[in-house]
């Protein structure tokens, strides 16, 4: 939480900046062109992310107590870990550009929900198919990707119609 904390301030600081430097109608066109970029990363298996992770030589030099709030606050960073889709970088956009006082309860809740998922997610893998853990040539993880591509424009054409 610390961390998603820490990235939404720096949420609110450019969204509050961007409000007050662009009107609303730029900010909203602005938004509608990043996420049709987004959904088409997405819809040509190509999301961005940054191709970084907590270092694995931390696995073996670190206890695990501290290994997890490392990890953890890595994760609650949502924009340091590889992507699947590119809803994290969509929900970044709308905050900065269309709501950033929705910062800190978007950002925490998407934390809160994505540690929950991992933790579930893990737990259902283990007790089921531990060989397919981290597995992403799974079929609905392609569909999964399709579907947010095609989400993520029907939200551009939303804002796109001044909603």
């Amino acid at each position: 939480m610390v961390a998603s904390a820490l990235l939404a301030t720096v949420a609110f600081g450019l969204g509050s900046l961007a409000s007050w430097l662009l009107p609303p109608l730029v900010r909203q066109i602005a938004a509608g062109v990043v996420l049709v970029g987004f959904a088409v990363a997405d819809l040509a298996a190509k999301t961005p992310h940054i191709w970084r992770q907590v270092p694995v030589q931390y696995l073996k030099t670190m206890p695990p107590g501290k290994l997890g709030v490392v990890w953890g606050f890595d994760l609650s960073l949502l924009f340091t870990t590889q992507k699947s889709t590119s809803l994290t970088w969509a929900a970044l956009t709308g905050l900065v550009l269309l709501a950033p006082s929705a910062s800190w309860l978007t950002l925490c809740g998407m934390t809160t929900v994505g540690v929950l998922t991992i933790v579930g997610r893990s737990i259902l893998f283990q007790l089921r198919r531990p060989s397919l853990l981290g597995d992403f040539r799974q079929p609905w993880f392609h569909l999964v990707r399709r579907t947010t591509g095609v989400a993520l424009v029907g939200v551009a054409v939303y804002i796109a119609l001044g909603a």
